[in-house]
């Protein structure tokens, strides 16, 4: 994923040292990739859209899978890619043609 802004901040040692122990314990692929996650998270929070936001973990395998499929050119993004599964499942789910 190509990111096209640099935001530098200042923590204390300590929160890196938490920051790590989240990344190691959750999979994720560096400090920048959950940060990332938590500014999403806090953005949908706060968003004043009529949407609804999903915190999602996803065994490793499973994720590469998705990530694969992008990697491939079959979706936009994983996050992209789940919203539209999700969707259809839905779609199915409730026998609605249109979502």
């Amino acid at each position: 994923m190509t990111v096209p802004y640099r935001i530098t901040i200042r923590v204390s040692e300590d929160l890196v040292k938490k920051l790590q122990e989240i990344v190691d314990k959750y999979n994720y692929n560096s400090v920048s990739e959950a940060i990332r996650f938590a500014l999403n998270e806090f953005i949908a929070k706060n968003d004043l859209n009529n949407t609804s936001s999903v915190d999602l973990k996803l065994p490793r395998k499973i994720y590469n899978e998705l990530e694969s499929e992008v990697n491939t050119g079959n979706a936009i993004s994983v996050d992209d890619l789940i919203r539209f599964i999700l969707k259809e499942y839905a779609r199915n789910k409730t026998g609605n043609s249109k979502t």
